[in-house]
């Protein structure tokens, strides 16, 4: 955990959502809860791309729900897994239930049950969503787990399901790692009480049922239960009984593996399953992070946070790509969406001899650090180049439009011409640091610079080259296999791309407009191919 990261309790930045009055309560909310969003949403629909649009819209109606005074407060991961599966039962009732997986539409149509009651006595059936809400209610371990204070289910779901550390769990709740201990245990006796008062309100038709129920959370909670006559015999008569002990017995010993299967209902061991993949990528990514903390792998360090802030999900989501076909380095670009195409050539008739930027010079700190000592093989410190940078999405070609030289003008999408428009040079002003890129315009000479805002789609313009400046310098990542790359800022959260960028993943009319934009999605269209020419060192 670095020390600029958000201290505040999952209450905390709820509250502030409350309030309207802290945007940046939203992004850390997401920033802790995302990879397990997505590794949910992953199981109930065909392709990651579904997989994202879905993990967003059920964060959007959570934090909505907030907003209007709703939705939870400490209880944010159950909250947002339950708001998925509800999300992905009303598309089912609707077209988009061809991009859900068959198995999901599959069990909600094994929960139809008798037609309901509509207006007027005339009988209609219960929809997805009505259908999902009785599968979840008619079970007693979700019933006992909903009537918990929400504090406990907190707790009992990040300690035990996700077997996340104390002190992890601790800072969402605002706890000591041995406050988390303690409201662990209160929390799971709690959970096996809240069951037995569900038992009794669900029909316990006898007297007897509701009498041996104190002994029958008695028997479960003792590790070498003594012979007790009267329990023996009634739940010899008693089926209900029977399976409430089986239960009781569950929560006891595999309460882990039942209580997704409760509250989830949908893809409970599926989830267990990418969770635990995802902690084990977590951990190597903070074992990585520890390591880059020595001299000279700030580069190192700034990719491994991101692992760690995105758990298993980097260094794409999923560690997957689009399914489409990675394009060999200069192989034949694919022509750019509808929109782009129609974008003026950029540098057609135009081709302005390429200024030189002055090479920055690095701080005196900088200057005197081992990995400062290397010189460097190209001009003006380039890593190679030029080369297009074409995106992974559509195909078409990052560029300066008409190669115009004034400061201020912003890059966009245009279909590949080859012209120095549409060729950039990286440039690295700190040796050995890539977490400090430049970006520079072959035809202008002027480098890519963020605006520095934080919302969606921020603007990005050319300005001329200035290492000082901190909205110029680019987390720089590559997969030199594939011939990709992705431009990101300093702490790795806000990516270069398309603003349009979801319309362009599925191949439709899209604007051509860059901005930065944080990486919820794993779009396709925040990351860019590029030539070998590139990087050359």
């Amino acid at each position: 955990m670095t020390g600029d990261e958000d201290q505040r309790s999952d209450e905390a930045l709820a509250a502030a959502l409350r309030d309207g009055a802290d945007r940046g309560a939203t992004e850390e909310l997401y920033r802790r809860h995302a990879p397990a969003v997505l590794a949910y949403a992953r199981l109930c629909c065909r392709d990651p791309h579904t997989a994202e649009d879905l993990a967003s819209e059920a964060f959007t109606r959570t934090v909505q729900a907030v907003r209007g005074g709703k939705g939870p407060a400490h209880a944010w991961r159950p909250y947002l897994l339950a708001v998925v599966r509800h999300t992905a039962a009303d598309w089912a009732a609707q077209a988009r239930r061809v991009e859900l997986e068959p198995g999901f539409g599959e069990w909600l149509d094994s929960l139809a049950g008798p037609a309901g009651e509509g207006p007027a006595g005339a009988r209609r059936e219960p929809s997805a969503e009505e259908r999902a809400v009785r599968a979840e209610d008619g079970g007693m371990i979700a019933a006992a787990f909903r009537s918990l204070p929400e504090r406990w289910r907190a707790v009992l779901w990040h300690s035990v399901v996700e077997e996340e550390p104390a002190a992890r769990v601790g800072r969402l709740l605002g706890l000591t790692p041995s406050g988390v201990a303690s409201l662990t245990s209160r929390a799971r006796e709690g959970l096996r009480e809240a069951y037995l008062a569900a038992h009794a309100e669900q029909g316990a038709a006898e007297e007897e049922c509701r009498r041996c129920g104190s002994r029958l959370a008695a028997a479960v909670r003792r590790p070498r239960p003594r012979k007790d006559t009267l329990l023996e015999r009634h739940l010899e008569r008693c089926a209900r009984c029977r399976g409430a002990a089986r239960e009781l017995a569950d929560l006891n010993q595999r309460l882990r593996t039942v209580l997704p299967v409760a509250v989830l209902l949908f893809g409970g061991p599926g989830y267990l399953t990418a969770r635990s993949a995802a902690s084990g990528a977590t951990c190597a990514g903070e074992s990585a992070r520890a390591a880059g903390r020595t001299a000279g792998a700030k580069a190192a360090l700034a990719m491994g946070t991101v692992a760690v802030l995105f758990g298993g999900w980097l260094w794409w989501p999923g560690g997957e790509t689009p399914d489409r076909p990675a394009a060999r380095p200069g192989a034949a670009t694919p022509s750019v969406g509808a929109k782009a195409a129609r974008t003026p050539s950029a540098g057609a008739g135009h081709s302005p001899s390429p200024s030189p930027s002055p090479s920055p010079s690095p701080s005196r700190s900088v200057v005197n650090s081992p990995s400062a000592t290397a010189v460097p093989s190209l001009p003006q410190g380039a890593l190679g180049g030029p080369s297009a940078l074409r995106f992974v999405s559509t195909g078409g070609c990052l560029a300066i439009p008409g190669g115009a030289a004034e400061s201020g003008t912003r890059p966009v999408e245009a279909g590949c011409d080859g012209g120095a428009a549409q060729r950039w040079v990286l440039l690295e002003p700190y040796p050995g640091d890539r977490a400090r890129t430049q970006v520079r315009n072959e035809a202008t000479g002027l480098c890519l610079t963020r605006s520095g805002g934080t919302q969606d789609h921020a603007p990005v313009e050319q300005h001329a080259c200035d290492a000082a400046r901190q909205t110029q310098l680019w987390n720089l990542w590559t997969d030199t296999a594939k011939g990709e790359m992705a431009l990101r800022d300093a702490d790795g959260a806000r990516y270069l791309g398309l603003v349009e960028w979801a319309r362009a993943d599925q191949g439709e009319d899209h604007a051509p407009a860059i901005g930065t934009t944080r990486y919820y999605y794993g779009s396709a269209s925040m990351r860019l191919r590029f030539d070998p020419a590139l990087l050359t060192r």
